[in-house]
């Protein structure tokens, strides 16, 4: 006000040179994760539009040009990579977080020390928790943790595996593909997943076209040890479900479902030798065989059934009997598939009965007479049976005869052949 408190000294002004560095890189984070969130959301509702677009339907022009019209978005999707484009914008987001989460922890670092840590504890727990996500992503195809960053390291792993202590890891890696689309040899890992598909298939479907191919299927694939024996209770419900028993113990087909009894009975069967062989007291099949005495009574009449030999089969090893009345190989063709497996599951129900382990046979030893009789039947057959058959008829005989066959032979049709043609040659 006066000018005399300095006296004759003039202060100089402090020139002002802008704001410390660390406020510089605290406030160039900030506004990075800004403008980051604000672009992907920019992003996300151009991709809306575009989604829009594309599930349009074309009013105009004939069914085939509509969908011509559909199917050139379709390769325009993937032309220009929109997977690739939706893809990013979860990334953004993450990264617009992490510069947040950083920003906040410098910022605060030189305030206070302890508000600090927190703020930059659950960020790095953030960080850890995001890492072993990517990590898990990566090591397995199964794991529901499918980032981006897990295809990218899988990607890495595939093309440099290079580091000794990520062998293991490398080798749980090779066992997936990075594609969706590659084919890979089956393992053990795959078929257990097979099984899974077709329980839940046969468990969870109404529709007769979708179970009569899960259970063509079924029939097709080869046993292995991940075999589920709830299958057998399921081959059994559409059974049942496909035909109806008189009053006068006559087994009728319903009228449209002709091909799915058919292949219930021949599932039904293989199953339950499947069964028998891995897991003998398994609860599934005791309920399986209580349910079956309740349904079809000792002197069903099986005549007259297209499946009716594999059938018979079934009620044999059921229902406590050696030869079910009334069946004649003679009229059995060769031709017909049922045969094909039904020769492959009568190998599995004698090797059962040798070892006395088969249900309701009571500890018996020696094959049942009924499936020594259709392996005799086959190999007179003229023409001759296919391959399968003469090597399921022929271990029939070995095994009445006192051969030992191991149990993997006997699940695997190729072993047992290649070792009776090593044997004997003209076979």
């Amino acid at each position: 006000m006066n000018n005399s408190i300095f006296g004759d000294h003039v202060p100089t002004v402090p020139q002002w040179t802008g704001p410390p560095h660390k406020i510089v890189y605290v406030q160039a984070m900030l506004y990075a994760s800004l403008a980051t969130s604000l672009f992907s959301a920019f992003l996300a509702m151009l991709g809306k539009q575009w989604l829009n677009q594309y599930v349009s339907t074309e009013l105009q022009g004939t069914p085939i040009e509509q969908s011509q019209n559909r199917q050139r978005k379709h390769n325009g999707i993937v032309v220009w990579h929109f997977h690739h484009v939706m893809e990013s914008l979860p990334l953004m987001l993450q990264f617009a977080l992490l510069l947040l989460g950083s920003a906040l922890s410098l910022f605060i670092w030189g305030i206070d020390r302890t508000i600090a840590s927190v703020v930059l504890g659950i960020t790095v727990f953030g960080v850890t928790c995001y890492t072993f996500v990517i990590i898990a992503g990566a090591i397995s195809m199964d794991c529901p943790y499918q980032t981006p960053g897990a295809l990218i390291l899988r990607y890495l792993w595939q093309k440099f595996p290079s580091h000794a202590m990520l062998s293991h890891a490398w080798g749980l890696v090779a066992q997936h593909p990075v594609k969706p689309g590659t084919r890979q040899p089956p393992d053990q890992h795959v078929a257990v997943m097979d099984f899974h598909c077709i329980l839940w298939m046969l468990q969870t479907s109404s529709h007769s076209s979708i179970n009569q191919m899960t259970l063509r299927y079924l029939s097709s694939i080869p046993t292995s040890p991940g075999f589920k024996a709830t299958i057998t209770a399921d081959c059994f419900k559409l059974l049942t479900t496909s035909i109806s028993i008189t009053k006068d113990n006559q087994v009728m087909v319903l009228k449209g479902l002709e091909q799915l009894a058919e292949r219930a009975a021949a599932c039904l069967l293989s199953t339950i030798s499947h069964t028998l062989i891995v897991d003998p007291k398994s609860k599934v099949l005791k309920e399986v065989y209580e349910q079956y005495n309740n349904t079809f009574p000792y002197a069903v009449d099986l005549q007259g059934l297209p499946f009716c030999y594999t059938i018979s089969g079934v009620h044999s090893l059921f229902s406590r009997g050696d030869y079910p009345e009334g069946l004649n190989w003679e009229g059995v063709d060769p031709s017909t598939p049922e045969n094909v497996l039904l020769a492959h599951s009568l190998v599995k129900v004698a090797s059962l009965c040798s070892q006395g382990l088969a249900l309701g046979q009571g500890g018996q030893e020696n094959v049942p007479d009924w499936v020594l009789q259709f392996s005799l039947h086959c190999l007179l057959w003229s023409p001759k049976p296919p391959v399968s058959v003469i090597t399921d008829c022929l271990s029939i005989v070995a095994i009445e005869l006192g051969c030992e066959i191991p149990d993997d032979y006997i699940r695997s049709l190729d072993k047992r052949y290649v070792c009776m043609c090593v044997c004997n040659p003209a076979v």
